[in-house]
């Protein structure tokens, strides 16, 4: 089995924080994402960690949002302005994501697909793809199921 794809958790969690600092200073995605100069989707695609922003367009970000751009990187980054601290209300979330990054690898490694998984745990394909998106928690019963099918421990979802 791979190693989990550091990069992509690390976009996942910089994604989550995009989202929580544009959220907590008031902010639309159309609006950073006029600021940054590219299309609401390719912004969008920041905040679901499918895509990389610059440094420039992270210190932008940091900037309009009022967080410093050590936020993205601290583990345990706070909104200045409100001091709400993210292990309070991120943290779940960026753990839902990891977990999802690391199901999808898996999948993609033992060669099913979304449908075979989800009939393996009888739920729809859907269901599964939000998981893997991490929009959705997924239950250690559920991983007890898919682990074995994709050849992984269930440790190897630990986060």
């Amino acid at each position: 089995m791979g190693r989990p794809n550091k990069q992509a958790i690390r976009r996942k969690i910089v994604g989550t924080l995009l989202r929580h600092a544009r959220l907590s200073a008031g902010r639309s995605q159309s609006e950073l994402s006029a600021a940054l100069h590219v299309s609401r989707h390719r912004y969008a695609q920041y905040e679901q960690g499918k895509r990389e922003l610059s440094l420039p367009d992270l210190e932008l970000v940091a900037e309009l949002c009022g967080v410093r751009l050590g936020y993205f990187f601290d583990d345990e980054a706070e909104v200045e302005d409100e001091a709400l601290e993210v292990s309070h209300s991120v943290a779940p979330r960026i753990k839902r994501k990891i977990v999802g990054v690391l199901l999808h690898q898996a999948r993609q490694l033992a060669g099913k697909s979304l449908k075979e998984c989800a009939a393996m745990l009888g739920i729809s394909p859907r269901r599964t793809s939000q998981y893997e998106n991490g929009e959705r928690e997924i239950s250690a019963h559920e991983l007890e199921i898919l682990a074995p099918y994709l050849d992984v421990q269930v440790s190897h979802f630990a986060v």
